[in-house]
């Protein structure tokens, strides 16, 4: 299940890179845009522990909560239970259940956890992974995150779960979306963070190093069918996880990277954007 940040990104070997070209590919803003992870992972092909925990984390009906608010709920609930720890390479079913007990987690496995949990509550939801060229051993590894469909504002929504913040511009009250993040800072425009965390020490800095140097380069992963890895992954266990995702890539059933066309390029050179965090005086706290 845990996924692609984990393998490609831990090692800079040439066969990683090979592997993460082979795998990526440029699409164009319509494209990204209309992707849903539900679309390919309907309901019924999600292991019943997540229907299970489910139960736990939104106790209230759920036609009461907005579909922030049940993003965030189901954030903070993963956030809080998951300490993390070495990367996964597990079905859903196992990789969740090793996450609960403590054994381990990185934020692309929280990704994958979160899109399964939005699936069942009727969250549309997508995974964005970002591609980080950068000296700093901190932050090359690159990182992962989300975006759900917020039918209040009708757009999608950045959200960091390992992370808990949101992202604004001006308007504190409606959180952007990652394109509208990309376009800040191609612009060069202020951009605030919101912790909806209490527990989630956020560190400024390391916010700002993936997000908003120049060589961060956000991705979306499609294709990715929860059934199809957790079948391989549990059929093949016997095997290393990365040789598992080579089969299924030969198979014809691998997930994809998929980057922004030019429109989204970056121009050079250009100076980080201001990042401020949004405090409690703010009108986003209604939300």
């Amino acid at each position: 299940m845990s996924k692609p940040l984990l393998w490609y990104f831990r090692r800079h070997s040439l066969l990683f890179k090979i592997r993460f070209k082979m795998v990526s590919r440029k699409s164009s803003l319509d494209r990204i845009e209309n992707f849903c992870y539900n679309t390919i992972n309907p309901k019924y092909d999600i292991p019943p522990i997540y229907f299970q925990l489910n139960r736990m984390i939104l106790a209230q009906p759920k036609s009461d909560l907005s579909d922030l608010e049940k993003a965030k709920k189901i954030a903070k609930w993963l956030r809080n239970h998951i300490k993390g720890g070495p990367g996964l390479g597990k079905s859903s079913n196992k990789a969740l259940r090793k996450m609960i007990r403590g054994e381990g987690g990185v934020c692309s496995d929280m990704s994958q956890v979160y899109n399964n949990f939005c699936v069942i509550n009727d969250l549309k939801v997508k995974e964005w992974g970002l591609k980080i060229i950068s000296k700093n051993r901190t932050i090359r590894g690159g990182h992962s995150f989300n975006e759900v469909y917020s039918r209040e504002f009708k757009k999608w929504v950045l959200i960091d779960v390992s992370k808990s913040i949101f992202f604004y511009h001006t308007n504190c009250k409606i959180p952007l979306s990652v394109f509208e993040l990309i376009q800040l800072k191609k612009e060069n425009k202020e951009i605030h963070y919101f912790e909806f965390n209490k527990k989630v020490v956020v560190d400024k800095q390391y916010i700002e190093d993936i997000y908003l140097i120049p060589n961060s380069f956000p991705f979306l992963i499609t294709n990715y069918s929860n059934k199809t890895y957790d079948y391989f992954l549990d059929k093949l266990s016997f095997l290393p996880e990365s040789i598992i995702h080579g089969l299924i890539y030969l198979s014809g059933k691998s997930y994809v990277f998929e980057f922004p066309t030019k429109e989204y390029k970056m121009e050079y050179p250009i100076t980080k954007p201001i990042l401020a965090k949004v405090h409690d005086g703010y009108p986003v706290n209604a939300i």
